[in-house]
């Protein structure tokens, strides 16, 4: 078992990070944290790039709907849809007795009026649908698409049992994953006409679920909870006959052994706070309440790292960059600076020389930047750490 070493650390919230979002690009990621404060940053300087206030409370979800589209979802039961390059943004880092109205906001594409109660985090699927916990039941779930115009496609899917309320959703094209306070995780199929059809229940751990992350490539998922396990489920349970396996024994299972879940292992340490997936679909992170990040291969569930993710009062989340990059013609540098434009052809020959050479400079940084296999570790001391791992 390895032990990888902190490439930096990112320094400028006084809260706690609740989400992190990368950017395509992997030169950028977004980070909000426990006050309601987005903080977009450069990966290549290792600064602020843009400073707002984006909500009344704490943030729950940050995630890139494409590459101008931020969305993001807090504690006042707010959830924004942002576009990101229109305008220049501040970047002074907020003192406490600061005014938040003093710093200026991304523009507003759209907004929605949601139910935060839950401290469940928004899911969504493409560049435009989200599911979050209903409206009006905390034990539902709704679903909306918020472009061209916003429209609920889904209301108040139930799992029909008492599940207590929803801590943690996923969501695909026509599935719904939802994971419950009573520890049960169900499957939804969510058809063309509007109507939702559950597929899987399983009492798959005895705490609340926190978090559920899926694997497209084989069409699986797993989910953590309060407890100390980690379950492997099928997305298409009516198509698989492979049989409940347990990777490491740790009795008290006998309420699961009936249930449909692909592998299980038990970590022995209770509470695992999130699950990432990275996009390469080989490995996964989980932050667990004792300040540890645990790295697994995803195939086997097999531990590859475990090292300390926050140097003092523990961590929140995780969040790996890209592997799969994006075409990065028409990137700009934050670097870069613009040639004067009225200047004498021999001045104007030794500037673009003199660019020519910055800009070297700069895209070989930024290239380094972007081949980084990053994991970025919220902390509870306001502190992003970033490792460059596997």
């Amino acid at each position: 078992m390895s032990t990888p070493a902190a490439v930096a650390t990112l320094r400028a919230q006084s809260h706690p990070i609740n989400a992190i979002a990368f950017h395509s690009s992997n030169l950028r990621l977004v980070s909000g944290d426990d006050d309601g404060w987005c903080i977009q940053w450069s990966l290549v300087t290792r600064r602020p790039l843009a400073i707002w206030k984006s909500h009344s409370a704490a943030l729950l979800t940050v995630k890139w709907m494409s590459d101008e589209l931020l969305l993001t979802h807090g504690r006042d039961n707010k959830l924004y849809l942002h576009r990101l390059n229109d305008s220049p943004l501040d970047t002074d880092i907020p003192a406490a007795d600061d005014n938040p109205d003093n710093w200026r906001r991304p523009w507003l594409v759209t907004s929605l009026d949601v139910n935060a109660l839950n401290f469940c985090s928004a899911a969504t699927w493409g560049a435009n649908r989200i599911a979050v916990p209903g409206t009006l039941d905390s034990d539902t779930v709704d679903v909306y698409d918020l472009l061209p115009e916003l429209n609920r496609p889904y209301k108040a899917v139930s799992a029909e049992i008492k599940t207590g309320i929803v801590m943690a959703i996923e969501l695909m094209e026509d599935r719904l994953i939802t994971g419950y306070e009573s520890g049960h995780v169900a499957i939804f199929k969510l058809s063309e006409d509007g109507s939702s059809t559950r597929i899987y229940l399983c009492k798959a751990h005895g705490q609340p679920v926190l978090s559920v992350a899926l694997h497209p490539a084989d069409s699986t998922f797993i989910s953590s909870s309060a407890d100390s396990k980690i379950v492997k489920h099928s997305v298409y349970p009516q198509l698989s006959n492979t049989k409940s396996k347990t990777v490491t024994e740790s009795g008290g299972d006998d309420a699961m052994t009936e249930s449909a879940y692909l592998k299980i292992v038990d970590i022995k340490h209770t509470g695992i706070a999130s699950i990432d997936i990275r996009d390469d679909e080989k490995i996964f992170a989980v932050a667990c309440w004792d300040g540890m990040v645990r790295v697994f291969l995803y195939k086997s569930l097999k531990l590859l790292a475990s090292f300390k993710g926050g140097r003092q009062q523990g961590i929140t989340c995780t969040k790996f960059g890209r592997t799969k990059l994006a075409d990065d013609s028409g990137l700009v540098s934050d670097d870069m600076e613009n040639p004067a434009a009225t200047i004498d052809e021999t001045a104007l020959t030794r500037v673009f020389d003199r660019n020519r050479a910055v800009f070297s400079v700069v895209s070989k940084r930024e290239q380094m930047v972007r081949t980084k296999h990053w994991l970025a570790v919220g902390g509870k001391d306001g502190k992003i750490g970033l490792w460059d791992i596997y």
